[in-house]
């Protein structure tokens, strides 16, 4: 099997996983939790949803800073392949997949703002996953998933109501330290580096239009949501405590 077969494989592989877990989901709240059996059908869908994404950020995160630390991906390489990098890119597609049909099947567990950005998401793992080329920005696209486990593990604990718990809490530390790391600190370290090589590399050049475009504006428009999102997690760390400080004074 070649190894572009074997990505098609690794993409519909990925899917069919996450569509599973989400299956699962219902078994193990219900088992787990008894808040969850009192939720609407709605909202238990909602959490479920939620728990694959948890399961996926944790698993794809992992094998990209693994992938960032351990092996050589440096960001100066423009025409090189870094077969780690494009299987995580087959998984991030299959997962992609995954959760759009069930935004089809299931329309509240999701909003436009996330379909657009799944959209975009299918195109840049495509190029990721197809093309030995630019594996440290594809690389540094999954390592951005190492705040998604805290980010909707919170709509869960929320749902479950446990909003006012140290669970709670600690998460909402979790992600604020998370998306500044993954979000703001790597992918601006990136964004300097792609820079970099568009100005001093010939070899970036010589990219197929639609693989140096996807980087390009791909960068821009993820650093404009990641600032976006960092901005709402500050502001609803910064109310969370607020609101806390104000109940110890009643």
């Amino acid at each position: 099997m070649s190894f572009e077969a074997f990505l098609v494989v690794t993409a519909a592989s990925s899917c069919a996983t996450w569509m599973s877990i989400f299956a699962f989901s219902p078994v193990l709240f219900t088992w787990l939790s008894s808040a969850y059996r009192s939720l609407p059908k709605d909202r238990q869908r909602l959490v479920d949803n939620h728990f694959k994404t948890v399961v996926h950020g944790t698993a794809v995160a992992a094998l990209a800073w693994y992938a960032y630390t351990c092996t050589e991906v440096p960001p100066e390489g423009v025409w090189l392949d870094a077969p780690l990098v494009r299987f995580e890119s087959a998984v991030y597609f299959g997962y992609l997949i995954s959760d759009l049909i069930q935004t089809a099947i299931y329309p509240h567990v999701s909003n436009i703002e996330f379909v657009s950005h799944h959209v975009l998401s299918l195109y840049s793992s495509l190029i990721a996953a197809s093309y030995p080329a630019m594996p440290y920005y594809a690389n540094i696209c999954h390592m951005m998933q190492l705040s998604n486990p805290s980010a909707f593990f919170r709509v869960i604990l929320e749902e479950l109501g446990l909003k006012g718990s140290k669970y709670y809490t600690w998460n909402g530390i979790t992600l604020l330290v998370t998306c500044f790391i993954s979000r703001i600190l790597f992918t601006g370290i990136a964004t300097v580096n792609l820079a970099k090589i568009m100005i001093f590399q010939d070899s970036f050049s010589q990219l197929p239009l639609h693989v140096s475009s996807c980087y390009i504006f791909g960068s821009l428009l993820f650093n404009a949501m990641n600032y976006y999102w960092f901005g709402l997690i500050c502001k609803g760390v910064v109310d969370y405590f607020g609101e806390k400080e104000t109940k110890k004074k009643l």
